[in-house]
């Protein structure tokens, strides 16, 4: 048996410290609730899925089909464990919960009695885990923004989840990058490990800037380490710290706080995740919070101020394949001058629909989204044997998904007053593929609230 198992005007006025105090307390307030609430749902669903769907109590787990992977990389992302009740629901949570470790093609699980005992059954298939890149992209998901090159990935390491990844890019923003992870380097301990060398060529993001002098470029110089610890299976705790110089050969005063045009600071932050979601990227159900902070500069270089991030998501089913998801977030700067490249932007890696290539620029961000979610055709694996491939990419998962959305946001700077009026908003509707190897592509239709639509095609998972 198987278990299925530019649109704002701006206004000028003194500094409302009461207004950016009541957005951040609101914003905090929403978040604490947000996590609390997350939890009491995850448990209450799995203690009311308990009574529907049950198969028993479980008493061993077995994994099969992981010939590169070790056993506990796929346990230690499980809910299910010997003493837990199997039910139907959190067979299929446990299940996308293995799936979104992006290392299988396919996973299974079912329930098998025997002798008065309860065997689940674990039963995957690997995808390929070295991988010579050719890349092609759009940064930021804009197709006008294509990029390309090559690198080399090995996606399991050792079989532990090791990611070493070496890439170079050109065509827009060309890059040169160097990183490893170990999201287990000390798993009694649950300790985590992260680094990463990056060079990068990138397009000033300032509209204001470019609209006096053009467009210019900014080289991006990177090193950094972060050190992880996860507490349970949705909780973790993040310290990173690292090296960073920005050199702009454009200069004027606000690109660079360092009037020589390059800026060369030691930045260090803390964060803390509760992720609890079923599938990464898609989500039906779970929840999601980022609380950040990080300081820039140390007294070392003129540049020092600190920012603030935050980051939650809700995903509740309704009935059936329905889902309500939500999401708010934003980010908050305190210090000296903050230079162009680190202000906070809509229109890049953030969008608003509706205003989807308008670049809202401003030191301060904030943001939400509404999506009523509904999958008319559930993720589920092919096997294409009538394709001369390797086995690892002969297991295509597929998954279509129907969306209305309502998104909102606004960015600022510190010393502007904020309104109401001052929100850009959006709404509309898409459909969502979701494709083999964890990528996602949206096609959707959106208006703003002067009624004005436009078509968007994003490289990009949803929120």
């Amino acid at each position: 048996m198987f278990c299925s198992c530019g649109k704002r005007t701006v206004t000028q006025g003194h500094p409302t410290t009461r207004h950016i105090t009541d957005f951040l307390g609101t914003i905090f307030l929403t978040s604490c609730s947000l996590l609390s609430f997350t939890q009491d749902v995850v448990g209450q669903s799995q203690d009311s899925s308990a009574s529907r769907g049950t198969f028993g109590i479980v008493d061993t787990v077995v994994v099969t089909g992981n010939r590169k992977t070790k056993d506990y990389v796929i346990l230690d992302e499980m809910t299910l464990q010997p003493g837990s009740v199997a039910t139907q629901e959190i067979i299929e949570y446990d299940r996308n919960r293995i799936y979104s470790l992006g290392l299988f093609n396919r996973v299974d699980i079912w329930c098998e009695p025997s002798d008065d005992q309860l065997l689940l059954r674990i039963d995957v298939s690997e995808r390929w885990y070295i991988i010579p890149l050719p890349v092609f992209g759009f940064a930021d998901g804009d197709p006008k923004k294509p990029f390309y090159g090559g690198g080399v990935l090995h996606n399991n390491f050792r079989g532990r989840n090791q990611k070493i990844f070496g890439l170079i890019t050109f065509g827009y923003n060309p890059s040169l990058s160097l990183s490893f992870r170990d999201p287990q380097i000390d798993r009694d301990n649950g300790l985590s490990f992260s680094g990463s060398f990056s060079f990068a060529r990138i397009r000033n993001k300032s509209v204001r800037e470019a609209s006096l002098t053009g467009d210019f470029n900014e080289m991006h110089y990177n090193i950094n380490a972060t050190i992880g610890k996860r507490f349970n299976i949705h909780e973790t705790l993040g310290m990173n710290t690292g090296f960073q110089i920005v050199h702009i050969k454009e200069y004027r005063p606000g690109r660079t706080v360092s009037p020589d045009g390059a800026d060369a600071f030691l930045f260090a932050g803390l964060s803390y995740v509760f992720d609890s979601r079923d599938l990464r990227e898609y989500a039906m159900t779970g929840g999601y919070v980022f609380l950040g902070v990080t300081k820039l500069g140390f007294g070392e270089s003129p540049l020092s101020f600190t920012r603030f991030n935050i980051d939650a998501r809700r995903y509740i089913p309704v009935f059936g394949d329905l889902t309500i998801a939500s999401r708010l977030h934003g980010t908050i700067v305190s210090g000296t001058t903050i230079p162009t490249y680190a202000r906070a932007y809509f229109g890049y890696g953030e969008r608003i629909r509706g205003y989807f290539r308008t670049v809202l620029e401003g030191e301060d961000l904030a943001g939400a989204s509404l999506e009523v979610r509904y999958m008319i055709f559930e993720p589920r694996t092919f096997m294409m044997n009538a394709l001369p491939l390797p086995a690892e990419f002969s297991e295509w998962r597929f998954g279509i998904a129907l969306a209305l959305f309502v998104d909102s946001g606004v960015a600022w700077f510190r010393g502007e007053e904020l309104r109401l009026s001052d929100f850009s908003s959006g709404y509309g509707a898409g459909i969502d593929f979701l494709l083999p190897y964890s990528f996602v592509v949206r096609t959707e239709y959106a208006w703003n609230e002067l009624s004005v639509g436009q078509f968007i095609v994003d490289f990009r998972a949803s929120f």
